[in-house]
């Protein structure tokens, strides 16, 4: 726990500015889509209605146009925010020993590498989870401020949710990405090439209707308008994302086992 406690106390402040941005970020905004698309006119109706970007995010007009819709619709870009936050984190959190030629745990703490290293994933874990209970927190505060709507809250929570499973296997990535390449000096920008070719990927994946693709990015996982009908995951790609994150977590951690120590000087 010792590791676990001195991590997660070097990520107070970025968990509690990333709590507060994305929390307050979807409070103010929900509502403010919410009473947009109350007040959509025919013409702006027809337009959105043929706009492609919406199938590229996995949504149509109709869902849309619901307030889960709306809040789907946010999610899809939060989830951006979230991914490259999750791996940014892992990443500099796995490679500051090597980047800062420090051997610290490894040398002067009674801990084992394995340790160090699941440690570290806990601690960027638990910071992954509290920014994503802040933004859920905000959005449910967010549904409640508005009057006249229905919402699925067991949808709403699935779909909410999905942005911190999400943010979770960046996190995973960043990890291995932190233990093969430790000598990265620019964690945020690395992080955010793969969120954006990843996100690509995703999009690619819903427009050209070829669902084999979303079997590499974390984005096509969890389709919220598929979320919406069933009132759960598509358990095909809930099983990938288990054998997915294990498969990473274990090559990373055999390879974290074997690494050199970096000595200062």
């Amino acid at each position: 726990m010792t590791v676990f406690k001195y991590e997660l106390k070097q990520l107070k402040k970025n968990i509690i500015i990333w709590s507060l941005s994305m929390g307050g970020l979807i409070f103010l905004m929900l509502p403010t889509y919410l009473g947009f698309i109350s007040g959509t006119d025919v013409m702006m109706a027809k337009t959105m209605n043929n706009n492609p970007m919406f199938e590229a995010l996995g949504v149509n007009f109709a869902f849309i146009m619901t307030p889960l819709g709306m809040f789907s619709f946010l999610n899809s870009f939060a989830m951006t925010a979230a991914a490259i936050h999750g791996m940014s984190i892992a990443f500099s959190t796995h490679t500051k020993e090597y980047m800062n030629k420090s051997a610290e745990f490894l040398l002067t703490k009674p801990h084992s590498r394995k340790r160090v290293f699941f440690s570290k994933l806990l601690a960027c874990t638990a910071d992954s989870l509290i920014v994503g209970t802040a933004y859920i927190t905000g959005a449910v505060l967010a549904l409640l401020t508005v009057k006249g709507i229905s919402v699925d809250w067991w949808a709403f929570l699935l779909i909410g949710k999905s942005l911190v499973l999400v943010e979770l296997m960046f996190v995973v990535l960043g990890t291995a990405a932190g233990t093969f390449f430790p000598n990265v000096r620019t964690p945020v920008l690395l992080s955010s090439c793969v969120m954006f070719s990843l996100f690509c990927l995703s999009s690619m994946s819903k427009k050209i209707h070829v669902p084999v693709l979303g079997y590499f990015t974390p984005f096509a996982f969890f389709d919220p308008i598929s979320i919406a009908e069933t009132g759960f995951y598509q358990w095909n790609y809930v099983v990938w994302y288990v054998i997915l994150a294990g498969g990473l977590l274990y090559v990373s951690c055999s390879a974290y086992l074997k690494k050199d120590v970096v000595f200062g000087g």
